[in-house]
């Protein structure tokens, strides 16, 4: 493409950050609301005063919907691979001094990163006291029944502690959803006609990390 970006043969976005903001627009149609963002922001019910840091913002997108709900406190994200309104930075050496933020997030991050624990601390560093620190993931609900009428069910993952919320939004997913939420994840597999719609749901976990 003339821009650099590439595409797969099934017209997926290539790259593993594209794909996520293919499938998250995709489940926010189907949502009726932005996902995660906006079911995570309800959730959290945040003051509009306090200043928020976003560890791993990615494309931005959580800034973006704090903005359009007229948040007045300072509002930043980090990312090494950053997106429009998003500082590069490393998330196991945040760029701020020592309690510079009311509210730190990870939404769909920390367990995905080599040093976790380190990039904690940092969060609990730049946390003022009092503070909030705030760790989302997908649940064992998210898209299971999609994946099991694919024939793919998820594998049993760890035991998860106890969330301190649960954050879920029903889905319909039809086959022509189920297909192209498929090559999302870089998968091919057969989509069977007579198995769909499914009920279905988007599913986030959200525990307090706080000191």
């Amino acid at each position: 493409m003339a821009d650099g970006r590439r595409q797969t043969a099934g017209g997926h976005p290539a790259s593993a950050s594209a794909r996520l903001g293919a499938r998250d627009a995709w489940l926010s149609r189907l949502c009726g609301r932005a996902w995660p963002e906006g079911l995570l922001l309800d959730a959290l019910s945040l003051s509009p005063a306090l200043d928020v840091l976003d560890v791993g913002a990615g494309d931005g997108r959580l800034l973006r919907e704090l903005a359009r709900r007229g948040h007045a406190g300072r509002v930043v994200g980090i990312d090494p691979t950053p997106g429009p309104g998003v500082q590069p930075a490393s998330m196991v050496a945040l760029p701020f001094p020592d309690a510079s933020f009311a509210v730190v997030l990870f939404v769909r991050v920390l367990a995905h990163l080599p040093d976790p624990a380190r990039a904690l601390a940092e969060a609990r560093r730049v946390l003022r006291p009092g503070g909030q620190v705030w760790d989302a993931a997908h649940g064992p609900v998210h898209l299971r029944a999609t994946w099991a009428a694919l024939g793919q069910p998820l594998a049993p993952g760890d035991t998860l502690p106890e969330s301190a919320l649960t954050v879920t939004c029903p889905l319909t997913v039809t086959g022509d959803d189920a297909r192209f939420l498929l090559g999302t994840y870089g998968k091919e597999a057969e989509v069977s006609p007579h198995l769909f719609p499914v009920q279905d749901a988007a599913q986030l976990l959200v525990w307090s990390l706080a000191p």
